[in-house]
């Protein structure tokens, strides 16, 4: 959402999710430029991710572009992708919107000195089961399900103390939600840019900047969400799963000022015996049951 209102800014110029870029930064050097052979290399990565469909680039179009290129960095060679969507709309600055590129912030400075970048977060209990509820991603057992969150807000604490943290605005997604215009003045504020009305009909531009990927992923996006879609773990999960929730998340959540269900200290020996039981127990739990169903349909007995 965040990022379909930042691209219906009449500026700004945010493509589909990338994703290429961290094995990319991983394998090339980022202060000087690539040999020819690796330039070629860098190209089959970009155009050979699963991600590439999304862009609507044309492949052979990219690779002409790219030879072009005199003595490139990894960045020129990159920038390829973002430049042609930013001439394609006519937009004066563009900006990428892939989470895990969370884990190379410094990385991405080194390519991008000047770049912001905007760290959405939301209450972990409704990530949780919203995960739980995909049937392509989400585990029946709750405690798997709140890994990425808690992984996430690791890399985001390891930045806010290193000397990148005045480079990261932290967001959550309720004040987005409940108070849509001030939070975008305070993000244009923060990356440099007016408010644009018009960044509040974000509906508008959904069809145009979503994929046909993410339009799967994301059914409601067209829809204004309001007061219903804050807090929905009070609605949807049952007292044991807001028990284990906090017992993995409770302190990033306390932190980020969530209120908790189970805020006092005298849970904590509780927690760490639930946490203690869910990677241990439940796993053994889990590979007899498969055992179990195995011989009985080997038995015929289903």
């Amino acid at each position: 959402m965040l990022r379909v209102m930042l691209a219906a800014h009449s500026r700004l110029c945010i493509p589909p999710e990338t994703w290429f870029l961290t094995p990319l930064v991983k394998r090339f050097a980022l202060d000087r430029p690539l040999t020819a052979d690796q330039v070629e290399e860098a190209v089959a990565i970009i155009t050979g991710h699963d991600r590439w469909q999304d862009l609507k680039l044309d492949a052979q179009e990219y690779r002409r572009e790219v030879s072009r290129l005199s003595q490139p960095w990894l960045r020129d060679v990159v920038d390829v992708v973002y430049r042609w969507h930013q001439r394609a709309e006519g937009k004066a600055r563009w900006g990428e919107k892939t989470p895990q590129y969370l884990e190379i912030v410094p990385q991405l400075l080194r390519m991008y000195p000047n770049a912001r970048f905007v760290h959405i977060v939301r209450d972990g209990r409704d990530v949780a089961k919203s995960i739980q509820a995909r049937e392509w991603t989400g585990s029946r057992w709750l405690h798997d399900n709140t890994r990425w969150w808690t992984e996430t807000l690791g890399w985001h604490w390891r930045w806010a103390r290193s000397a990148v943290r005045d480079r990261i605005l932290l967001v959550h997604y309720e004040d987005l939600v409940l108070e849509t215009e001030a939070t975008l003045r305070k993000i244009c504020r923060f990356i440099g840019e007016d408010f644009e009305p018009r960044m509040l009909s974000w509906q508008k531009v959904v069809d145009r900047q979503v994929s046909a990927r993410e339009h799967m992923q994301h059914t409601k996006l067209k829809q204004r969400i309001g007061a219903e879609g804050i807090a929905r773990w009070k609605r949807e999960m049952s007292a044991r799963e807001v028990f284990i929730g906090e017992a993995f998340m409770g302190s990033n959540l306390r932190r980020l000022g969530y209120e908790l269900r189970y805020p006092s200290r005298l849970w904590r020996p509780v927690f760490a015996a639930t946490r203690l039981g869910c990677r241990t127990i439940l796993p053994v739990y889990e590979f007899a049951a498969r055992v179990r169903r195995g011989l009985r349909y080997r038995l015929g007995l289903t």
